[in-house]
């Protein structure tokens, strides 16, 4: 299926956060109101980092362009690069849907450089991984630690990979409690709830028995991708 180019411009409203302003039509900041904005933005994001190219340049127009995460969108690239909470988890979601949306037989990239997150954000993601047509690449690189494992694991089989010094690390979920005795009950019964459903996440994913997974999530456990492909997580190391 051929993808227009006005297809892509309807991700420009559900693209994961870019630290990155869009290009500016004017560089007037009294006239020309939210372009002067941006263009304000974009010159003290040049001066701040002069290296990275704040906006991809798609054509002759000035207008013609996006900021880097958008262009990684617009080419099926969804970027994981920070902590994973509600907010970045419905980007995700949305941006999943959308590419379904414009190609449901072209399959996803997604890169992960994440410390993981908030698990109940994490298991929206794996939600709609699972239920989008398209297949997905998953790919780590730097790092995939705790829920971010899980979405590196929960990717197409035979299309997870891991760069070769990237380090993966999976352990128990994490959580505090404060408050009267019950409080600190109903809070420690729902972490035990999460720590049935990471497990048993890990063994659809990984092919392990729970057991195995039980030991390998009790502590913290960083782990070469080698050692992720020997447990399952991984399919191969770029």
């Amino acid at each position: 299926m051929h993808t227009t180019a006005c297809q892509y411009n309807r991700l420009a409203q559900i693209r994961p956060h870019s630290p990155y302003p869009s290009p500016a039509r004017s560089a007037c900041p009294q006239t020309r109101g939210p372009f002067l904005r941006r263009s304000w933005a974009l010159r003290a994001t040049q001066r701040r980092d002069p290296i990275i190219a704040p906006f991809v340049q798609l054509g002759e127009d000035p207008q013609d362009g996006t900021d880097m995460f958008g262009y990684l969108l617009r080419n099926r690239i969804i970027f994981i690069g920070a902590r994973i909470d509600d907010k970045l988890a419905t980007q995700i979601v949305a941006s999943l849907m959308a590419l379904e949306n414009i190609n449901p037989n072209e399959d996803i990239k997604m890169y992960i450089n994440s410390s993981g997150g908030q698990a109940y954000s994490v298991v929206s993601i794996l939600d709609a991984m699972a239920v989008v047509k398209p297949e997905i690449s998953t790919v780590a690189f730097g790092v995939s630690a705790s829920t971010a494992t899980l979405l590196l694991a929960a990717g197409t089989k035979g299309k997870r990979y891991s760069m070769p010094n990237a380090r993966i690390m999976m352990h128990q979920p994490i959580g505090g409690a404060m408050g009267s005795a019950d409080e600190v009950n109903i809070q420690a019964s729902e972490l035990n709830r999460t720590l049935k459903v990471v497990h048993s996440f890990y063994s659809r994913f990984t092919g392990l028995p729970i057991d195995t997974v039980q030991e390998e999530t009790d502590r913290d456990n960083f782990m070469s991708p080698h050692r992720a492909k020997e447990l399952g997580i991984i399919d191969g190391i770029i």
